[in-house]
């Protein structure tokens, strides 16, 4: 993984990207944003990189530039779990790991070679003290953050693979040329024979 050596280098349209990435979370006026440059960390991560793996504590919050990376676990079988995916102008973070600051018990790694955006945790704590529309944002990832979590669950426990994967094809279609069958039918938690059959047979209807 490789660091950029200061904020002179991050890109104008990556800066604007996540300009816009958090005034679509919480209002934010172009005064909350001036100290936005000084708080980022440009990286680099190469495929198969890990940003987080189980035992280690987030410590950022992290906008994806460019890129593909995925959230998962490995259960009692030693079978990796895929839990959810960030594709460009997405942030990405372990949340209870982040405002708890305990290790995780997941892995965040790169599926492409990915730009990102770093955004560590004192800087970002601090930012939350400076002003209204900092901690509110805080809120709203927070707000954002569970509203994904009930999603998932409600999917996993009241939908049928059927379901899922139309639901998935509604919510995030760019990830069906993007992932291989085997990381699909992990999230979708199904196999991958099954996710075969499952979409031979929507093609037919």
């Amino acid at each position: 993984m490789e660091q950029k050596p200061d904020h002179q280098d991050i890109n104008p349209w990556a800066l604007e990207a996540i300009i816009a990435a958090f005034k679509d979370i919480a209002p934010m006026q172009d005064s909350d944003m001036e100290i936005l440059p000084s708080i980022l960390q440009p990286q680099t991560v190469r495929k198969h990189d890990y940003l987080l793996k189980e035992g280690e504590v987030c410590r950022n919050v992290t906008f994806l530039v460019d890129g593909l990376f995925r959230m998962f676990y490995i259960d009692f079988k030693g079978s990796e779990i895929n839990y959810s995916f960030a594709d460009k102008n997405h942030f990405f973070v372990d949340f209870q790991s982040f405002i708890m600051q305990q290790p995780s018990h997941f892995y965040l790694q790169a599926m492409q070679d990915s730009e990102l955006l770093v955004l560590p945790y004192p800087q970002i704590q601090q930012a939350y003290a400076s002003s209204f529309a900092w901690n509110n944002f805080g809120r709203h990832i927070a707000e954002h953050v569970y509203i994904h979590m009930h999603e998932r669950v409600e999917m996993l426990l009241f939908m049928t693979p059927e379901e899922r994967y139309l639901h998935l094809l509604h919510t995030q279609p760019q990830l069906f040329t993007r992932l291989s069958l085997f990381h699909l039918s992990s999230y979708l938690g199904i196999k991958p024979e099954s996710l075969s059959r499952l979409r031979r047979r929507l093609m037919k209807k």
